[in-house]
């Protein structure tokens, strides 16, 4: 599969190659064009690069956030089990997941433990 896949990528490569000095000049003029494009964006659309900065700066705080209850998670989840203890989730998780609540064991009461719906039985005297 490996050589399969290899070789795809390098006739891809091989197909996009130009073939002779005039058409390798029209692909470094279309490339250096496109570079000196991509260098003016922001200076004529600055509420777009804004925005960018904006989203990116959100997403960034994010994934901080995350890594960081993840984080959290896996060192109380090591600290547990090398105490033998059950593992609870983060504070901050917990916080997010529960309301506040910090109890949530044994919250049923014995009519949720009830099935809804236990079928009819029928006496067919086979």
């Amino acid at each position: 599969m490996f050589l399969i896949r290899t070789a795809f990528w390098l006739t891809l490569v091989i197909l996009i190659l130009p073939t002779n000095e005039q058409d390798q000049q029209k692909l470094i003029g279309t490339a250096s064009a496109t570079v000196r494009d991509l260098q003016s964006f922001c200076v004529r659309n600055p509420d777009v690069c804004e925005k960018s900065a904006s989203l990116i700066d959100s997403f960034t705080e994010k994934a901080k956030f995350g890594a960081k209850m993840v984080g959290d998670f896996v060192k109380d989840a090591a600290n547990g089990d090398a105490a033998g203890t059950t593992v609870a989730a983060p504070a901050a998780s917990r916080s997010l997941l529960f309301s506040g609540r910090a109890n949530t064991q044994d919250t049923l009461t014995s009519g949720d433990l009830q099935p809804a719906w236990q079928g009819q039985t029928t006496d067919s005297g086979i």
